[in-house]
């Protein structure tokens, strides 16, 4: 733990500091308001029920895709027929929440529908594509749908002993964070919950409240986020790591955008950070004590149930998860789908310096693998995760 605590210095003052004046921002947004400003955000505002109808609607629509043979990388509005056009439009006006409002929705009710493994999938991707008509894809290996799942029970490949499972296919808990140049927005379809007290409950806080508060407080924590210096590992398969240096936060238009990761910061005790790499400064470790601080006294239990598809703003919402475990020494059977995605139409502008990171994932024309079955926890096609 940190033995710092929140300075009383003011915005001018702390701009006035030795912080570097190549990689530090001109000047901190101003304080930002609105509904994506929120403490504890009731289920009532972000849960959207679907009908018997509308789940009846998107089966059929599941259906016409598996008759036609649509490949699930070609699910698109136009491939994924909604018969119902008040449905469709349900699903668009999600964006608007999303980009601009709480930055939170779920979408309930896709469990009566008891869709198979394939059908999920294709249903995942299919009501996706109306709420964001872009999926991003790995630039490693054209990975567009991961499973978040538990995989510590399996052998691990000797070629992957140096990589370690990828963030996603692990039990432990996970701090807030928004997942590195991945997406504008999280979405993860519950296929199983893991069951009653099995652990994994999941908590978002906004990070325009976790800003306000810092920029009040303690803006020199802001600052140091802002400078391009953070020391991100990222792994590799049959490499040794390299290093990356960037910011972890964004600023565009008045909009502060958090991309604060830790596990390419600090490691994980499954994957420790490789020990040639730089270890943060005092200044660093102290901004990831604050935000992390502020982020559970500003966070909210995620609702869940099963056949949930959620919906994250992962530039101004963090996300983290506790720990959860399987019974009589098996695996978990918590089991969740995952995309990110990007709606061209209510996007949020991005910094010019790194808009080509952040564009990255969306480049057009590369091949989405949207696997049924998950054989690929080592990360063989699903490249290096900025997760978690």
């Amino acid at each position: 733990m940190s033995t710092h605590s929140l300075s009383s210095r003011s915005s001018n003052e702390s701009l006035r500091s030795s912080s570097s004046a190549v990689s530090s921002p001109d000047k901190l947004a101003p304080a930002v308001a609105g509904p994506m400003v929120w403490g504890d955000l009731d289920a009532a505002k972000y849960v959207i029920e679907l009908s018997a109808r509308e789940v009846q609607d998107i089966r059929a629509a599941v259906i016409k895709v598996k008759i036609a043979g649509i490949p699930r990388s070609e699910i698109r509005q136009n491939t994924f027929d909604l018969a119902n056009p008040e449905l469709a439009k349900k699903l668009i006006s999600v964006s608007k929440d999303l980009h601009q409002g709480h930055g939170v929705v779920v979408i309930r009710g896709l469990d009566a529908a008891k869709f198979n493994d394939e059908e999920a999938v294709v249903a995942f991707a299919g009501v996706c594509s109306y709420v964001c008509a872009e999926r991003a894809t790995d630039s490693y290996a054209n990975q567009t749908l991961s499973h978040v799942r538990d995989a510590t029970k399996e052998t691990v490949p000797v070629w992957a002993k140096d990589i370690g499972l990828a963030g996603s296919k692990i039990t432990a808990a996970m701090d807030f964070h928004s997942d590195r140049f991945s997406g504008d927005i999280i979405a993860l379809h519950v296929r199983n919950d893991g069951g009653t007290d099995s652990g994994g409950e999941q908590h978002v806080a906004s990070f325009w409240s976790i800003y306000n508060e810092l920029l009040e407080k303690d803006p020199e924590v802001l600052e140091t986020m802002a400078q391009a210096d953070w020391p991100f590992e990222l792994k590799q398969k049959d490499k040794a790591p390299y290093l990356e240096y960037g910011p972890t936060l964004f600023f565009s238009k008045g909009k502060p955008m958090c991309q604060l990761v830790k596990a390419p910061l600090v490691g994980t005790p499954l994957i420790p950070r490789d020990p040639s790499m730089p270890t943060l400064t005092p200044k660093q470790l102290h901004a990831l004590h604050a935000v992390d601080e502020l982020a559970k006294q500003y966070c909210t239990k995620l609702d869940r149930q099963q056949g949930d598809i959620q919906f994250i703003n992962n530039l101004s919402i963090m996300h983290a998860r506790q720990a959860y475990r399987g019974t009589d020494g098996k695996p978990s059977s918590r089991h969740l789908l995952r995309m990110f995605l990007r709606d061209p139409m209510n996007a949020w502008d991005k910094p010019a310096r790194f808009r080509n990171n952040f564009d990255d994932p969306f480049t057009p024309g590369r091949q989405q693998n949207l696997p049924v079955i998950d054989n690929d926890p080592w990360r063989l096609i699903s490249g290096r995760e900025s997760h978690g």
